[in-house]
């Protein structure tokens, strides 16, 4: 896979519209609780990025891949989202698992990200919780382009990519498979400065199909 890199990086922190302090979000994410060999891909990865000021590394209890946001916890009554969950349950529980390998990072925009091979069946659940969720609110969230990824460092301020490429090709590491057996509906926070980070308390988890 090329790997193309930004040329400049931004604060992923910015002002998001709605997204105020404290406020939580209902979102449906791949977590990584039980994934140590991505753990020590993403701290290997980490490391080679601790001397770089500017960016605030993701505890590996926290890595994710983001698939879908519900809505806003303030705005998604307790039977809305029993809906969508059941809905949403129905649908990925036909996809069968698979497997993600994750190797060599890339510098975007806000992050330092790992992006899995192969896309299609990430994209294939997203598209079936997009539709589940339609199918149990009547409306179709809003389309954006989707671009699997697990975020490893969010940036705090801007200024050129080339620091973070240069020791990113300092570290050495092999390819690791992760199984993907169920999703997780979760309850998020935005934690903002000294933490720069995610935070989210489990709703359910749906699962994938059984062998």
């Amino acid at each position: 896979m090329t790997i193309h890199h930004v040329d400049e990086v931004r604060s992923h922190w910015w002002p998001r519209e709605g997204w105020w302090l404290g406020r939580l979000v209902h979102t449906w994410h791949l977590t990584f609780e039980h994934a140590p060999q991505l753990h020590r891909l993403a701290e290997r990865y980490q490391s080679a990025l601790a001397t770089i000021d500017g960016h605030k590394a993701i505890p590996t209890r926290w890595l994710h891949l983001t698939l879908q946001s519900v809505g806003y916890a303030d705005e998604v009554s307790d039977d809305r989202l029993a809906q969508v969950t059941k809905a949403v349950s129905a649908r990925v529980g036909e996809l069968p698992p698979f497997e993600l390998t994750f190797h060599r990072p890339t510098v975007v925009g806000e992050a330092v990200v790992l992006t899995p091979t192969p896309e299609g069946p990430v994209h294939r659940l997203w598209q079936e919780i997009r539709a589940g969720i339609t199918e149990a609110t009547g409306n179709t969230p809003r389309t954006k382009a989707f671009h699997p990824h697990v975020s490893l460092t969010y940036f705090n301020t801007p200024g050129p990519a080339q620091p973070y490429v240069e020791a990113l090709n300092t570290a050495e590491a092999e390819p690791v498979g992760v199984n993907v057996d169920q999703v997780a509906l979760i309850v998020q926070r935005r934690v903002l400065e000294p933490e720069w980070v995610y935070r989210w308390d489990l709703n359910t988890t749906a699962p994938l199909a059984t062998r």
